[in-house]
């Protein structure tokens, strides 16, 4: 009986570079929907010409609501497709269905935060929106509100996806704090390829990689306090692939996405 106890509660070998190519994709997924496929792509639908895409901003010949609204709605959907992949997928292997919980995280974490901050604020990508439809504080008040609420469900529900990753507790601790590590790491190391480095890190890397998903780091507690049936997930073994697509990925951030591109059509 005491051996069985033992290896219930023994840590699975996970492997800490997979752990770190599976949230670096998963931040990635966040950062490309956002730019590219939100903003950049509302931009060339509308007939605009995109002066520099990064991964931090991009310049636009064409201003407007719909762009600027493109791509935090572009988090939505990702982040919402890789909610619904996450909990469909039960038989996929541990490192899929944790690349699908992270990305959804990254997503739905960027989208809701961000639009409780720039309510706030009254700056980012709300801030057009909310001057031409002249927004009032009552209003405002509930745009905040409601990203705040939102992120506090969406904390709720990746912790309940990561529950098969908590036994023991210290095993989801490693991979959220990876993850989120890796990610921040992945943004500024790409930032520090913009024109203006320093205050491209300060000012948007750091805060769109780690405050943004600051939420991460709360996961870990709710996780270990939350009843999971479907049995702990196998250990994260060491994937070449999924390194290797990091790898390319994470090279094609640096090097396109950090200096910036223009794209025409």
């Amino acid at each position: 009986m005491v051996v069985a106890i033992d290896a219930m509660d023994t840590e699975p070998k996970d492997s800490i570079a997979t752990i770190a190519a599976v949230g670096l994709l998963a931040y990635a997924s966040a950062d490309i929907a956002h730019h590219v496929f939100g903003h950049g792509a509302a931009c060339l639908v509308l007939g605009g010409q995109i002066i520099s895409l990064s991964s931090i901003f991009v310049n636009c010949s064409l201003r407007g609501t719909a762009i600027d609204l493109a791509g935090p709605f572009a988090n939505l959907v990702i982040g919402l497709v890789a909610l619904l992949a996450a909990r469909i997928a039960i038989r996929a292997s541990s490192t899929t269905r944790l690349f699908s919980i992270l990305a959804a995280a990254f997503n739905l974490m960027w989208f809701a935060l961000q639009l409780a901050h720039s309510a706030a604020t009254r700056i980012d990508d709300w801030a057009w929106a909310m001057q031409q439809i002249h927004v009032t504080n009552p209003v405002r008040y509930g745009m905040i509100a409601v990203g705040l609420l939102a992120y506090f469900f969406i904390v709720r529900a990746v912790a309940g996806l990561m529950a098969s990753f908590a036994h023991p507790p210290a095993r989801v601790r490693t991979i959220v704090l990876t993850a989120w590590i890796t990610a921040g790491m992945l943004a500024c190391v790409t930032a520090a390829f913009d024109h203006h480095a320093g205050v491209a890190i300060l000012r948007s890397a750091a805060p769109q990689s780690l405050l943004l998903s600051i939420g991460l780091l709360f996961v870990s507690g709710k996780a270990a306090r939350t009843p999971y049936s479907g049995g702990r997930a196998d250990a994260l073994v060491v994937s070449v692939p999924w390194i290797a697509a990091a790898t390319i990925v994470g090279a094609a951030s640096i090097l396109l996405l950090g200096p910036g591109i223009a794209i025409t059509l």
